[in-house]
């Protein structure tokens, strides 16, 4: 008799291991192995260091909140890594669901891209989701390590070339932002191309980016604010990048405050050839850009807080 109940209880115990299986095995995998992984990155040569109020820097890879997913990925692409791992654990049990949500979400991970330097930007996000709540998020950078080299080559010399020490920061800026209006012609072919055209012989340049605009002459407006931004960073001014739905420009902080910074629309194309360079969206605050309605300035104050 008693050895027909041990054995029903082994039954009993092997039956609801069996039934619990998934459960124990993430425990144990949470409980013994997900909390003792180092999660640990070096950041690299182009990390900003910028107070933000939409996400703030971790090195805490186990997120507790949807905003904590935020602040991981925001870490992660500051700090310039070619891959990141995060860990889905008790108690925040919409982790995995909500992480699903935000791989999918290319408009607010764009949005992030804006807050860090155009070389630690991503083109393309791939991820791995494990059954066990174990994320891997592996990054394809927007610049090859070639571009990057050509480009600070370029940035280096321009900056030595038209900077001087007894410029004032508003001085240093439209110095660059002249000498990129003058020297590039926006790409209205690429343009198009983004929302639906064709491309002929543009389809070469690179105008969605720094590389297009500085090495090539022609530029689009992520194009115009990734290189500006990369004068921006050299002169130690900070300033990060806000987006609308159909357009770019960047956000610059200078005596205290934030402006306003579009070379976009200060490069206007007139009757489809020439070119103007204005000052109309150079260094304006808030009040000013909202009551020029160009009907492409709208944008999130939610996530682009210091623009409000």
């Amino acid at each position: 008799m008693k050895k027909l109940l041990t054995t029903i209880l082994l039954l009993g115990i092997l039956g609801l291991g069996f039934f619990y299986k998934d459960d124990i095995i993430k425990y144990a995998i949470n409980e013994y192995t997900y909390r003792y992984a180092n999660v640990t990155q070096t950041a690299n040569a182009y990390h900003k260091t910028l107070d933000i109020a939409f996400v703030k820097e971790t090195n805490d890879f186990f997120p507790k909140e949807r905003q904590d997913l935020l602040n991981i990925f925001y870490s992660s692409l500051n700090n310039g890594v070619d891959k990141f791992t995060y860990y889905c654990t008790d108690p925040y049990k919409d982790c995995m669901k909500e992480s699903e949500a935000l791989a999918k979400d290319n408009t607010l991970l764009s949005n992030l891209n804006n807050f860090v330097h155009p070389y630690n930007s991503y083109k393309e996000l791939t991820f791995r989701f494990s059954s066990f709540g174990k994320v891997e998020v592996t990054i394809e950078k927007q610049y090859t390590k070639e571009e990057i080299a050509e480009l600070n080559t370029k940035v280096d010399a321009l900056y030595q070339a038209l900077i001087t020490p007894a410029m004032t920061p508003t001085e240093q800026i439209r110095v660059i932002h002249d000498y990129i209006i003058n020297h590039s012609t926006y790409d209205q072919e690429k343009a198009d191309y983004i929302v639906g055209g064709t491309l002929t012989n543009k389809g070469t340049y690179s105008s969605e980016t720094a590389y297009g605009v500085l090495l090539q002459g022609q530029g689009i407006c992520s194009g115009f604010s990734d290189a500006m931004e990369l004068f921006l960073t050299k002169m130690n001014i900070p300033s990060y990048k806000v987006a609308s739905a159909t357009h770019i420009w960047n956000l610059v902080y200078i005596d205290n405050k934030w402006y306003h910074l579009d070379l976009t629309w200060d490069n206007p194309i007139v009757n489809g050839s020439g070119k103007l360079l204005l000052h109309d969206f150079f260094l304006i605050d808030t009040a000013t850009i909202q009551k020029i309605d160009t009907g492409h300035h709208q944008y999130d104050t939610n996530i682009y807080i210091e623009a409000k």
